[in-house]
């Protein structure tokens, strides 16, 4: 008997093209101007500082820092709260979120 077969171990081939889903995603226009930015902040030291370098960087690109709506998660450990995510899709065009220490 042949002992490679018989402790045959699978052999994926990279090179296979995958799967994927296709969906309809909004339109983007590449545009900052008008847009609200939503800054999710994790809660972490330093991260708050981050994103306002951030946005201080998208309003060289258009962004108008007064739209901005900042939103904070209460642990850096877990998920936010679900009305956090709903203000998000409700408020914002886009959104950042960032980490720190």
């Amino acid at each position: 008997m042949n002992p490679i077969v018989e402790t045959a171990i699978p052999i994926y081939d990279p090179t296979v093209e995958p799967e994927i889903e296709t969906e309809d995603r909004t339109s983007r226009d590449g545009a900052l101007t008008g847009k609200r930015i939503g800054l999710l902040w994790n809660s972490k030291v330093g991260a708050d500082k981050l994103m306002r370098y951030i946005l201080d960087e998208l309003r060289a690109d258009g962004a108008d820092p007064d739209l901005a709506v900042e939103l904070s998660k209460e642990y850096d450990t877990r998920p936010a709260k679900p009305e956090v995510y709903a203000e998000m899709a409700e408020k914002c065009d886009l959104a950042i979120t960032a980490v720190g220490d």
